[in-house]
């Protein structure tokens, strides 16, 4: 029997019965890295494998294994790998990757439910694979499970030119999971050091940078002695470091100037790699200098500290590589990064990186789209001229700090299933306003931790002239008071008695999408 967390069960709901409601959608669930998606892969393959045989794909040997051990062991679950030695295609449950599958689709057994794990780097190949199990298994739902539902340049899977998804069914945010204590904290450090790349190129294939001129920019000898440097002063006290280089000659003259450091590259042996990962997994290896090839299918919960030395365009790539410190262990309270390429200052926290829709090019008209009928509109129209859906107004950019780093690399905030963002509230400032129709009123601004800008106000429109609004308004003062006292008279006793603590701090506060104006509060801080 499958033991399953709260938000697990939530998003396996979630999509059954997204499944059931849309015979023809192929949804995605949304899982941050660390959150279990292989044991929701299981549960889900364990329920659909009662009808029919479930194939769950993926591309990286790591992930097969994973995913393959959350199984049942009743279930006797094939694995078709290449890598790890096996070729298995007998029901119920086969776990497959895609490279051994792909050209060996002919030797499955009729297929009910595909399940693509990783699915944001879902390629033409897998394209053609799905197209051709559907040749003697016409009926096949897909699913596909990420930590970030977007491609390199951060736009939607389901927007790309040939998707193999249809959209997200349920999602679990960061936020869910750092306040539950199912990840750990990231704290960020502002290197020194910055590696400058203003003069890098941009690749019009990736929209990333450009492989060799990266290279070259930041593998220097005189910036890698200043990088290594900072690295064993900064991490000094962090016991399990991931080095993230910008190519395989930059991660190898690093790694020279890290006492007992490994090098992990995409030619690196098989034994040999899988001998570094396990060594760093027990703690016994201090430094690990890696490139691309550890952004997924690579869980070491032991890993504390995280430099980041490769500059990056991509959002995904941003998210992914930080997810690869977040997972928890009775070794540390949180984890360190330290930023030598101002991706924390270009993406913003990764809680809050989200995709969007493919940009149009060769001059055309920018354009964004509705997402309640998903009609694609001009960007600067206010009202879907579909279905008439009124766009939010625009959110003004805020830069957001850690007071200690200059950065701050998660945000806290908790997404509902109905866009709604929650933020925590560290403080509530008050201040005076007149509205439009010239009454005095009470503003609360509420701020959540290393933002200098509210994430939401609340009007006390308690001398308005309509008499209900007053009643509605002094009931809410009278409900939040700390203090001895009544409903103020005037709007300047009002301000200098919430000044000086005469009503609750809410722990958290909830808005909707392109507003200001909460919804909802959490329960009172203690004072």
């Amino acid at each position: 029997m499958l033991k399953l967390r709260s938000y697990q069960q939530r998003v396996i709901d979630l999509a059954l019965s997204h499944i059931d409601n849309y015979p023809d959608s192929a949804p995605t669930i949304v899982v941050p890295t660390g959150g279990g998606k292989s044991l929701i892969s299981a549960a889900l393959a364990t329920h659909y494998a009662k009808v029919g045989n479930v194939l769950i794909v993926t591309f990286r040997k790591e992930l097969v294994a994973q995913t393959a051990e959350e199984m049942p062991h009743h279930l006797n679950v094939s694995v078709f790998s290449a890598g790890i030695g096996r070729k298995e295609t007998k029901g119920p449950i086969i776990v497959a990757g895609i490279q051994s599958v792909r050209k060996h689709w002919h030797k499955l057994p009729r297929i009910h439910t595909l399940i693509i794990d990783e699915i944001h780097w879902g390629n033409a190949a897998y394209k053609e694979f799905i197209d051709n199990v559907r040749k003697h298994s016409p009926a096949m739902r897909v699913m596909g499970m990420t930590a970030s539902p977007f491609d390199g340049r951060g736009v939607h899977l389901h927007m790309l030119r040939e998707p193999i998804t249809t959209g997200v069914c349920a999602e679990v945010s960061m936020g869910e999971l750092l306040r539950d204590g199912f990840l750990c904290n990231v704290v960020s450090y502002q290197a020194p050091t910055r590696l400058d790349v203003s003069g890098v190129g941009i690749d019009s294939k990736t929209g990333d940078y450009k492989q060799n001129e990266l290279q070259a920019a930041v593998d220097t000898e005189d910036q890698n002695q200043k990088v290594a440097a900072d690295i064993l002063r900064i991490f000094a006290e962090r016991k399990s470091v991931l080095v993230f280089a910008s190519g395989v000659e930059h991660a190898q003259h690093l790694a020279a100037l890290l006492p007992s450091s490994k090098v992990i590259v995409g030619t690196t042996p098989k034994v040999e790699r899988d001998t570094i990962v396990e060594q760093f997994r027990a703690g016994k290896i201090r430094w690990l200098v890696a490139v691309d090839t550890l952004l997924v299918g690579f869980n070491a919960p032991r890993a504390d500290g995280l430099a980041l030395c490769r500059p990056t365009k991509s959002p995904l790539i941003y998210v992914q590589a930080i997810g690869r410190v977040m997972r928890t262990h009775p070794t540390k309270a949180d984890a360190l990064l330290c930023d030598f390429v101002g991706a924390v200052e270009e993406h913003g926290p990764v809680d809050e990186v989200v995709g969007h829709p493919p940009r149009v090019g060769g001059g055309d008209a920018p354009t964004k789209f509705c997402e309640a009928c998903f009609h694609i509109c001009l960007v600067g129209v206010r009202k879907c001229p579909n279905c008439g859906q009124e766009f939010p107004p625009p959110v003004p950019g805020e830069r957001v700090y850690d007071p200690r780093t200059g950065q701050i690399v998660i945000s806290g905030v908790i997404i509902g299933d109905d866009g709604s963002r929650t933020y925590p509230v560290e403080r509530v400032e008050y201040r005076t306003a007149v509205t439009r129709a010239g009454d005095n009123a009470l503003v609360a601004d509420y701020y959540a931790p290393n933002r200098p800008n509210p994430v939401a106000s609340s009007y006390f429109n308690l001398w308005h002239r309509k008499q209900s609004v007053v009643s509605k308004d002094a009931a809410t003062w009278l409900r939040r008071l700390t203090l001895p006292g009544g409903v103020p008279t005037n709007v300047n006793e009002a301000l200098m008695r919430a000044n000086f603590g005469a009503l609750k701090v809410p722990s958290t506060v909830t808005v909707q999408p392109g507003s200001a104006y909460p919804v909802r509060f959490g329960p009172a801080k203690p004072t």
